[in-house]
């Protein structure tokens, strides 16, 4: 069987370059760390969670790295940012952003990069379609996370956390992940890109 969902490939940097060894591993997370840093700078203030370009930032390491090392750079990324450094949005940074209001969202990186990361080493990231649907659903995973702990943490109801914090980013959100899309495929199908 030789279809998309049978076969392994390799993620766009990991087919790219070579990161066997743990330095190399380590310089390429600590750099995902802060584009994410700087991802969260470039931000719309609002209340109580602002809108960022984070989750575009979460999907493109994801699919650039596999789900291994997107997910230890966005760990690496939290304990920085919990560590006092300005990584977090607004430039803030310190144990107490990793629970405040928007934690919630912070938490759901972490999956939604291993969903990423998945969705490159099965190729879906190649192909517009399966890339869309792909890039979709990590993205979304950060909106369960970040609702469902807002909800919990305003003590209020799932709808009214959707109203807070998923409705006023939704139409900027389906932007991000088409642009995700888009960028893989012009990066997967540039002149001279190596493919399987």
């Amino acid at each position: 069987m030789n279809s998309t969902l049978s076969r392994t490939f390799q993620p766009y940097l990991l087919q790219h370059c070579s990161l066997v060894q743990w330095q190399r591993k380590l310089l390429a997370t600590t750099a995902a760390a802060l584009i994410m840093a700087l991802s969260a700078n470039i931000s719309i203030p609002l209340q109580p969670v602002p809108l960022s370009l984070q989750s575009l930032a979460v999907l493109l390491i994801g699919a650039g790295l596999g789900r291994r090392l997107a997910v230890l750079a966005m760990l690496e990324y939290l304990i920085l940012g919990a560590c006092g450094l300005p990584f977090f949005a607004g430039g803030h940074g310190g144990i107490n952003v990793l629970t405040s209001a928007s934690a919630g969202y912070l938490y759901g990186f972490v999956v939604s990069a291993y969903i990423a990361g998945i969705a490159a080493e099965r190729g879906y990231d190649r192909h517009f379609l399966s890339g869309l649907c792909a890039f979709a659903l990590a993205h979304q995973i950060i909106f369960v996370f970040g609702v469902v702990y807002l909800a919990l943490y305003l003590h209020t109801d799932i709808y009214q956390a959707l109203q807070l914090g998923y409705l006023p980013f939704a139409g900027f959100d389906l932007l991000k992940f088409f642009i995700a899309t888009m960028t893989m495929q012009g990066l997967w199908y540039r002149p001279g890109s190596k493919q399987d």
